[in-house]
């Protein structure tokens, strides 16, 4: 981590609140990273949850994108009206709005935003699983799942965030950045990452639901040996078979399985 740079605005005149799980950006070099990796031209259209008070928002209209905000804090309205007066924002928590009240994304669409801990792994659910399709999404999230998000088969941190993440996108961790980052602290460290959603038919997507709700039992005991795992869920398949068609050892641990090998063992039943 390199040393922070503040920003000269007192953006601490809105205290957070610690039930949106609020930590406001202090460090220049946050929004400069996040701008860096999305590359938004005018030809985009941007969509950033959680702008707060518009730290993020001031240099990604300087890209002449169009955009839209998404803001769950009520107090946060007259700022942001007033800053970014031509600006669409829709209010209230992202999750929580249907497909029906999204704006449309557009053909280019970019995603970004520093959300907050508690919302990071839904909100990139969503649009992995869900959509709308962009081009690339960049949030600021707790270390440990932008870690997870991006790694790899073998490492420590790999699991099964990792492979549902690998299903749907290509992943790339950015910058790390510690407490004093952000105003208030958090107690942990914040890490950039890089999404690029994959184009999939429904026929790609289908499998990849289908082979998550069988990745998934196996990372709840992750210690323990797949193969025996499988031969208990699924006596009818015969596992050691698929495994040596693989190349796959049969005393591989889930976290010694990559993304790939797992798609090759689940495929959803022909109709």
């Amino acid at each position: 981590m390199n040393r922070l740079r503040q920003s000269n605005r007192n953006d601490g005149f809105i205290k957070a609140k610690k039930s949106l799980g609020q930590n406001f950006c202090r460090d220049q070099r946050i929004p400069e990273e996040i701008l860096r990796r999305l590359n938004p031209t005018p030809q985009h259209h941007i969509w950033e949850i959680g702008p707060g008070q518009g730290a993020l928002t001031e240099k990604l209209v300087k890209s002449g994108a169009s955009m839209h905000l998404f803001e769950i804090d009520e107090r946060m309205r007259p700022i942001l009206t007033q800053k970014f007066a031509n600006i669409e924002i829709t209010w209230g928590d992202f999750l929580e709005i249907s497909p029906e009240r999204l704006p449309p994304g557009g053909e280019h669409l970019l995603v970004c935003g520093n959300l907050p801990y508690y919302c990071g792994t839904p909100i990139i659910r969503r649009f992995l699983e869900d959509g709308p399709m962009a081009e690339r999404i960049v949030f600021m999230l707790q270390e440990e799942v932008s870690k997870k998000a991006a790694a790899q088969c073998n490492s420590s941190d790999y699991s099964y965030l990792s492979v549902h993440t690998s299903f749907f996108a290509r992943a790339t961790v950015g910058s790390t950045f510690g407490p004093d980052s952000f105003i208030p602290p958090p107690k942990i460290n914040s890490t950039i990452l890089q999404l690029e959603p994959l184009q999939l038919n429904s026929a790609e997507r289908e499998h990849r639901f289908y082979a998550l709700k069988k990745v998934s039992p196996l990372f709840q005991q992750r210690r323990k040996m797949a193969l025996p795992l499988l031969k208990r869920s699924m006596p009818e398949t015969n596992w050691p078979a698929r495994f040596d068609e693989l190349g796959i050892d049969h005393k591989a641990r889930p976290e010694n399985i990559s993304p790939e090998k797992f798609l090759a063992l689940f495929s959803p039943p022909q109709p």
